[in-house]
């Protein structure tokens, strides 16, 4: 039945081909993201030689920075459990291999793009690759890659898996499509009990899917205290004593509010300062000009302080907001006012901040409903509610102080994920799963 619906997946690739890849090409070279990575979705692979000699070859795939971040401790755990493993990383996404080779440079010894899936490119990247086991993390699942690797008795594992209920309601109707992007897995963990029930209800098998956790608990935070929380404001161009807020992740159609907002609260708290991240960090400068249409000073990261301290602090470099979160006072999440199905809650949790956030989390659902259970954030549903809660907070230490105590005693409660995923990769090298299939 699998080989059926792959033969029909490919031939309609085949099909379309022809008509769709010229403009697909051109698409990619006429944007310069995306050129870059050109010929290694091509299936063109770097130097495979740090390789050489080392067992077990373990694959780790994560889509974005998102799912990079959430993979960080375990690769280290990978290499500290397998001294001679060979560890490859790949990611899909320009800033995510940037973030790969920023975070994971001297860990893994093959950092890669993934290839387009499409059979021949597949096939041969698996087959220079070689790897002794396939860790895909929460999502980008391809069913070439996928299938090439169980066709070729290569143990495959979907790791730190969720899906949401609108997700399984589609697939519940889509049978075919369903069956060729988990039925290929040897292995599926999951996050929490409602991502298993939603698969079991999809028809997967039940001793092929377990409960392991979210390895966001574990994202590694460095510590920052009073005098260096000082110091990296400084030197930001921050005000060291001024109340700072964090407005993380955030998409278009947020930015408005939060900006609006963040006007309204600089009659209340004069010294107030926004630092705002966009997701894209390339839409720096589109944010500095919206924040400057509504009367607000602001200052791109990437330009340089300037001599007065700004009104908005626009975060339009790589790698540094979750230092930020450990800098601010109260942080907002975003993807969550608008319908991106949120980002991570935990990272300001870890640093002992109160969480905010927008009606739409389903990515991260789990973690709000426990923040909002233990009095760790609060959901916001517009302008009005996000500047209600945020003119409250800065008006109040003490609660300020409570709400992030509790934000950080979820994190800290449910540590030590990493382990259990690294024993699940023990026994995919063992073939446990294999053999159980």
């Amino acid at each position: 039945m699998y080989r059926s619906i792959l033969f029909i997946y490919n031939l309609l690739q085949a099909l379309a081909l022809p008509w769709l890849g010229p403009p697909m090409l051109l698409y990619f070279l006429s944007r310069s993201k995306y050129r870059g990575q050109l010929l290694g979705r091509l299936g063109r692979l770097p130097d495979l030689s740090p390789l050489d000699g080392r067992s077990p070859r373990i694959w780790i795939h994560a889509l974005s920075v998102g799912e990079i971040n959430a993979t960080l401790a375990l690769v280290t755990g990978i290499a500290q459990r397998w001294y001679n493993a060979g560890i490859i990383c790949s990611s899909t996404t320009a800033t995510g291999l940037s973030t790969l080779k920023k975070r994971l440079g001297n860990t893994a010894h093959v950092i890669t793009t993934s290839p387009f899936d499409l059979l021949p490119i597949v096939g041969h990247v698996i087959r220079k690759i070689s790897p002794d086991c396939f860790v895909l993390v929460e999502t980008d699942i391809w069913p070439n890659w996928i299938w090439g690797m169980r066709y070729l008795g290569i143990p495959t594992l979907l790791i730190n898996g969720s899906i949401s209920s609108r997700s399984a309601t589609r697939l519940s109707h889509l049978s075919p499509v369903r069956d060729i992007l988990y039925k290929g897995f040897d292995f599926i963990a999951m996050q929490s009990p409602d991502d298993r029930e939603r698969l079991l209800r999809l028809g997967m098998s039940s001793d092929r899917i377990k409960v392991l956790g979210n390895l966001k608990y574990d994202l590694n935070v460095p510590p920052i205290d009073e005098t260096q929380r000082r110091e990296i404001k400084r030197e930001m161009g921050l005000e060291p004593d001024a109340p700072l807020w964090v407005a993380g992740s955030t998409h278009p159609g947020e930015e408005e509010v939060i900006l609006a907002v963040h006007k309204g609260l600089k009659d209340r708290f004069p010294g107030l300062q926004l630092l705002l991240a966009p997701r894209d960090q390339r839409r720096g400068q589109e944010l500095k000009t919206l924040a400057e249409e509504m009367g607000l000073k602001a200052v791109r990261r990437s330009i340089g302080r300037d001599a007065r301290a700004p009104d908005v602090l626009v975060l339009d470099t790589l790698g540094e907001l979750l230092m930020c979160y450990g800098l601010c006072d109260i942080a907002f999440v975003g993807g969550s006012l608008v319908d991106f199905d949120g980002h991570n809650l935990l990272e300001p949790a870890a640093y002992g901040v109160p969480v905010l956030f927008g009606p739409y989390v389903e990515s991260i659902r789990v973690v709000a409903v426990e923040l909002l259970r233990r009095g760790g954030g609060s959901q916001v549903s517009g302008k009005e509610e996000l500047e209600a809660v945020l003119y409250d907070l800065l008006g109040d230490p003490d609660r300020r102080r409570d709400m992030g105590m509790r934000a950080r005693e979820l994190f800290q409660e449910n540590r030590g994920v990493v382990l259990r995923y690294l024993d699940c990769i023990a026994e995919a090298l063992k073939g446990t799963y294999r053999e159980a299939t």
